[in-house]
């Protein structure tokens, strides 16, 4: 089982990945579209297309996040005995749970589109960065192999 906890929150940080390429591929063509400039991508990479790819690594990041959250509390019952630990690794996998489900709630409730949700994509981006590499780094934990 916990092979595929492992497998699931990987796919996850895989599509997050997706999100945070196609966010900053958004951010750069806008900014050459308002200035012009002659090496806009608009024709092969059009905003609308790099926000709907975005809107979907999100929605798939975030549901295989979810699972494999959910799965690491039914292995952290019965490896250590209760489903949180307060382990760093659970409070900041929370965080960026946390994060993604705003950018998600941001886009259906307020109907954010375009330059600032993509920017939310992308500054959740470094919240998976650290629940993935820099908790074991910086802070240590039970999460000692990922």
């Amino acid at each position: 089982m916990i092979a595929l906890h492992a497998a699931v929150l990987f796919a996850s940080y895989a599509a997050f990945f997706v999100a945070v390429v196609t966010g900053v591929l958004f951010l750069v063509q806008e900014r050459r579209l308002k200035r012009k400039d002659p090496r806009v991508l608009q024709a092969v990479l059009p905003l609308e297309l790099l926000d709907r790819v975005n809107l979907w690594s999100v929605l798939v990041g975030f549901a295989l996040f979810s699972f494999g959250m959910i799965q690491g509390f039914l292995l952290a019952r019965t490896r250590w005995g209760a489903f949180w630990t307060g382990d760093p690794k659970e409070v900041w996998s929370l965080a960026t749970l946390a994060a993604y489900a705003a950018v998600l709630g941001f886009r259906a409730s307020v109907g954010l589109r375009g330059r600032r949700i993509v920017f939310l994509s992308v500054v959740s981006f470094l919240l998976v960065l650290f629940t993935f590499v820099g908790v074991n780094y910086f802070i240590g934990g039970r999460h000692v192999f990922f």
